[in-house]
Order: structure tokens, then sequence, then C-alpha cells
């Protein structure tokens, strides 16, 4: 039977480089080895640290720009049509959204399809190439899907149909390019930065297309970058950090509503709100009904009817929300059967709701700290999501496990996949051969610590410079910390959802916030013990103050 993960602290020593950084940009130790951890170089500092509109690359430089820009020009020019299609989630309708800024001076040329999750599933579907013959198109555009769409391409071609695919997703070998193919993670591509969200592309095609900076369309990309979990290194960082002021001060009738029906205020918005407030009420349309809903709140100028949506997005996200409790009390029961001898999870149900499968999923990969593929099977066989953390990459093992699956597809730490019932067994064993020969067991969650902190070196100059690495998310964590040898002035107590317990070491105190109650009772059982935390300012009491992620006994 699995247990919960264990958590190893691997906690990162200060280096000499960081000296030398410090002295050199007159910044402390500390902040100079958090900026190391991330892999920052000093050539990359000043981007990193002031992200400007100003590092953005050339659109232009993306594989096959140029022929797309002509190719959507030349259909238009000509008044012929574009089916426009997108995936389902935050970063396909955010793709169409960003399109749409361009495409909406073209009235009866185009028409957006975004596919069903259930009735159609992932990607440039046969049902889209139809729905494009039927409009009469002659192009159909696809963002944030097409990559590996070999047959669905074959069959626009044979249709008289041309396809353009703005993606980022990875190619697999053998896989038949369309018209155009803008994607910079093709292996011919030079383009300087790999890893751009779908929106991102697609805000590198309207710069393209019109020639003009589009900077306004920044809050859509924001949604898109942080909801599709991307780096926040290189182009992303500098769209993310510029896209979070347009969304702040936005006039887009989507963007005042979504933030009315979540009840939070626009002027404060951070990454923590899209990812975790706006972002699911966005996907909620896909997963429990159809994104097209989605993209609708995106293109109004009606602010009566965006609210509308948004409020019905809201409910939709309740649904949602219970789906996926009955779905994961079913699939935890099947994964307390697993043994430590399984090095990846795969929990399997007939007639789950599909559009909760990649949330449970995640929620077993956390919880057990090993991939985790949760598959509904019903009447035209099973289809999944996985899961990964860190130490398994699930295209290449996806790749390992070909012959067991029907379609998959996805990035290294999510993915999707197609397969009959009767391969359920081969994939499994092919899962977990590969992470038996590449990954190793290893069921112990390892979480990177920042380094080993004296509470001598918190003060608000440190704070200041923590600040710097705003907006925080994938590959930019918050920084973490840990201090040993911690002793408490009185037990924790209880406020609102948590608990408040005030620390000390080395005569310097800070209160800090808990919000797991097995870690207060380690706190209640010892004298002393060991914090992993992170930092923020306490404005009520006008002084730092700790938020506690792991406690250990010394």
């Amino acid at each position: 039977m699995l247990g919960m993960a264990r958590k190893c602290w691997n906690i990162k020593k200060i280096l000499p480089q960081a000296s030398v950084l410090a002295k050199a940009r007159s910044i402390s130790e500390v902040f100079a080895q958090i900026l190391l951890n991330r892999a920052i170089g000093e050539n990359e500092i000043d981007a990193f640290l002031n992200p400007a509109l100003d590092f953005l690359h050339d659109p232009m430089n993306l594989p096959d720009m140029p022929l797309a820009v002509r190719k959507i020009k030349d259909v238009l020019q000509k008044g012929k049509k574009i089916l426009v299609a997108g995936d389902y989630d935050v970063d396909g309708v955010t793709s169409l959204a960003v399109f749409n800024e361009f495409i909406k001076d073209f009235p009866g040329q185009y028409e957006f399809y975004i596919p069903h999750r259930v009735h159609d599933g992932y990607g440039l579907s046969k049902d889209a190439v139809e729905k494009a013959r039927e409009f009469g198109a002659s192009l159909i555009t696809a963002f944030d899907c097409g990559t590996n769409s070999t047959a669905e391409i074959e069959l626009a071609k044979s249709l008289g149909i041309e396809v353009v695919v703005v993606d980022h997703h990875s190619p697999q070998d053998g896989f038949n390019a369309p018209h155009a193919f803008v994607n910079p993670k093709r292996k011919d591509s030079s383009y300087m930065f790999r890893d751009l969200s779908g929106a991102a592309l697609a805000f590198k095609l309207l710069q393209a297309l019109t020639g003009k900076d589009c900077f306004e369309a920044l809050d859509l990309v924001a949604l898109s970058i942080v909801c599709d979990v991307v780096p926040l290194k290189g182009e992303n960082r500098s769209m993310l950090k510029h896209g979070m002021e347009v969304l702040r001060s936005s006039k887009r009738p989507a963007i005042k509503a979504l933030c009315a029906a979540a009840r939070i205020t626009q002027e404060n918005l951070t990454s923590f709100h899209l990812g975790f407030i706006l972002g699911p009420r966005i996907n909620a349309s896909g997963r429990v009904a159809h994104a097209k809903e989605a993209l609708d709140l995106f293109i109004t100028q009606d602010p009566g009817e965006a609210l509308t949506i948004a409020q019905r997005l809201c409910e939709y996200n309740d649904l949602r929300k219970n789906i996926e409790a009955d779905i994961l009390k079913q699939a935890e029961a099947i994964a307390q059967r697993a043994t430590v001898e399984d090095y990846a999870i795969v929990a399997a149900g007939d007639n789950w709701h599909p559009g909760v499968l990649g949330i449970v999923a995640s929620r077993l990969c956390e919880k057990y700290f090993r991939p985790a593929f949760v598959i509904s099977f019903g009447e035209n066989g099973g289809k999944g999501s996985g899961r990964s953390p860190e130490n398994v990459n699930l295209v290449e093992t996806l790749d390992y496990c070909a012959a067991a699956l029907t379609e998959y597809g996805g990035h290294k730490k999510a993915a999707g996949i197609v397969l009959s019932k009767e391969n359920l067994p081969l994939f499994k064993q092919r899962l977990n051969d590969f992470i038996r020969a590449n990954a190793g067991k290893d069921a112990v969650a390892s979480i990177n610590v920042d380094c080993e902190l004296d509470f001598t070196a918190i003060n608000d100059d440190f704070l200041d410079e923590l600040e710097l690495l705003k907006p925080l998310g994938e590959d930019n964590p918050k920084a973490l910390f840990a201090t040993c040898g911690v002793t408490k002035k009185a037990s924790a107590k209880k406020v609102r959802s948590g608990y408040s317990i005030w620390l000390t070491h080395k005569d310097h105190t800070y209160e800090a916030a808990i919000y797991d109650a097995g870690l207060v009772e380690i706190m209640d059982y010892a004298a002393s013990f060991d914090i992993l935390y992170s930092l923020e300012y306490n404005t009520y009491h006008n002084e730092p103050r700790l938020t506690i992620k792991d406690v250990r006994l010394p």
C-alpha cells in the first residue's frame, strides 16, 4: 500500500559564485544564490529582474511565420474563408481571443471552432476538418493544437483545404507538417526562445499580421502563460509582467466580468488570481459544458452579456468541483491498492467525466510523488490524462509506451492519451519499465530549498529583493528557505483558515502562518525543530512573516 510521499529537503549551499555575483550587482549573497538556483546567468540578470518588452524577439524569426502571414492575408484578401480552430483550455481559448483582434475586421470570412471535450476530444479533429468543408473554408488556422495531427491535415489537403498550425506542443518524428507550421519547438527552429504559450504564439502572429506592437492584447497572453504553466523566463516573463499591468487596468468586458463574478478586485490581480481563481472558471466551461462559452466571454463587447457568461462559468466551476471530488475518491481507492513496486499510478474507471481527469491526476501525482494517469473508459475506448513530477519526462515516457496507445501528446509534466481497454495492462507494463530504467524508484518528494537562512538575515531590504522575483510561477517559484533549531514562544493559535505561531531563532522572533494541522502537531510536540518556509511582508505588524511549508525534528 502506498502512503503519502515523504519530503526530502534538497537545501542548496551558497556557492562562491554567489559572493562574486553579490559584489558585482550590489545584492545580498542569499539573493544572488536564489538567482543562480534559477539558472539566471549574469548576462541574463537585467532582463530577468527588469523584464522589459524591448526584450521581445522579432515574430518573423519564428519558423514559417512569414509563410503563415502570407497565406492568411492572401486568403482574406481574395474573399475566401478561414476556419479558426483552438483547444478547449485557457491557452486555447485565449489564443483564439488574441487572433480575434485581427480577424474580427473580416466579418463573414471566418468561423471559430473549439472541440467538445467529451464528444470530440483534444486536438485538430476530423470533425474540425468537416466543419471547415461545410463552412466553405479554404484554410484552417489551428491554435494550441495541430502538432502531430497528420491524419487530419492529410484529410484537409484531400478536400482542398490548406492548414496553418500555430502551436507549442512537441512534434513527434514523422509528423507530416502543414502548409505553415509555426512552432518554436521544431527541431529546425532557430528562434531564441522555445517555451512560449499558445496564446503568446498567437500574439506573435497578431504582431506579424498587423505590423504593430499589440501590447493591449497582453492581458490575454498573461492568462495563458500562468494557466498553461509555461516557464516564467525569457519572453514569457516579460509578457507576463506587462500583461499583469494591462489586466489590472483593462477595460475588456471579460476581465471586468470575471473579477466581479469571482469577487476579486481587478486592480489587485496577481498571478495567483490567474492560476487559482480566474483560470479554473475559464477552464470549467470546457470541462463540464462547452469552451465556446468562454470564447464568447472574451470576444463580446457587451458588459451585461459578459457578466452573465462569467456568472455561468462560476456555476460550471462549482459543478466541476463536485465531479472532481467524486472521481478523486474512486481514484484514491485504486491508488491505495498500489504497492511500492509501482513506479507510476494508473487509475482507470468506466464513464468517469473526462473534464476532470487531469485535475485528479495532478492530485495523485502531488500526493504520491510519482507519475499518475487517470483514465476513463467508455463505448469508444479510453481517454486519460497524465501528470508527472520533475524526475520523469512524460513526452519521452509516452514515446516508449506508443505500442500500447492509439494517440498521445503533451508536455514534459502533462499529457493526454487514448487507448483501448485491452491495451491497459501493456500500457502499465511499458510505463513501469521505462520509469524503472530511466528515473529509478524514488518515492521521496524532493523539495528544492534555496538555502539555509538565519533569522538574522531577514529584514526589509531582503524582502525588497525577493519582490524582484515576481511574477512567480513555473521555473521561478517562490523562494524557499530552511532554518534549523527554531523554538516557539507559545503554542500555535487557530486563526481563520490556518494557525499563527511566533518563532525564535538567534534572538530574532517573527510570526509564522501554518495551513497544515499535521505540522502544528510536530511543533507542539518538540521543544525545537527545523522549518521550511517562504517569506512575505506582514503589513498588519509592519514586519516580515513566515509561511511554513514543512517541519521536521532536528
